[in-house]
């Protein structure tokens, strides 16, 4: 059995965050790990989508809130003043989209306190930058061809959020990772 230091890894960014992936070995001679736990002290970041299925009329709104509370109204316009919290409607869905999330990201904005995730097509994935049910805010959005979902999975406890069946994988107990024993164990 491979020591247990050495299959705590870290996945995608959005895991690495407050969490700690402990993985089951890697099979011989790959880099697989097998099926992990995913341990995350403070719980689940709340997650949303805006979805533009085509341009939004001027003068439009969309108000979104963080997990702190903060508050921003942004408005479709004409062109994009990120620092005005102005995104360009554009003539394309996916173009409105894309301005709304450098409006999100700017300084005036939420400034990275909400993630923004563009596919490129008109969908905007946002998570909340800090877990807990703080997070499950609503969007008010009033702007058309615009849907949206607000904020929710966000969730305060601690421990083990997702846990994965990792088969018949043997197991030896050390007191610590580092434990030199251990290595002589699992050998």
């Amino acid at each position: 059995m491979a020591d247990v230091a050495k299959n705590i890894i870290s996945t995608d960014a959005g895991e690495r965050t407050g969490s700690i992936v402990v993985g089951a070995p890697k099979a011989a001679g790959t880099d697989i790990y097998g099926t992990n736990y995913r341990i995350r002290a403070g719980g689940e970041a709340a997650t949303a989508t805006v979805t533009f299925a085509g341009v939004p009329a001027a003068d439009e709104t969309i108000v979104i809130i963080d997990t702190n509370g903060l508050s921003k109204t942004y408005t479709a316009k004409s062109s994009e003043t990120a620092a005005s919290l102005y995104f360009n409607r554009a003539s394309t869905a996916a173009a409105a989209a894309t301005s709304l999330k450098a409006c999100m990201d700017h300084a005036n904005g939420h400034n990275g306190s909400i993630a923004v995730a563009d596919d490129g097509a008109g969908v905007l994935n946002l998570t909340q930058l800090y877990p807990g049910t703080n997070g499950d805010t609503t969007i008010t959005e009033g702007l058309a061809n615009v849907t949206k979902t607000d904020f929710s999975g966000g969730t305060a406890e601690g421990g083990i959020n997702v846990g994965y069946d990792v088969g018949a994988l043997e197991t030896k107990y050390t007191g610590r990772f580092d434990d030199r024993n251990y290595a002589e164990l699992a050998e």
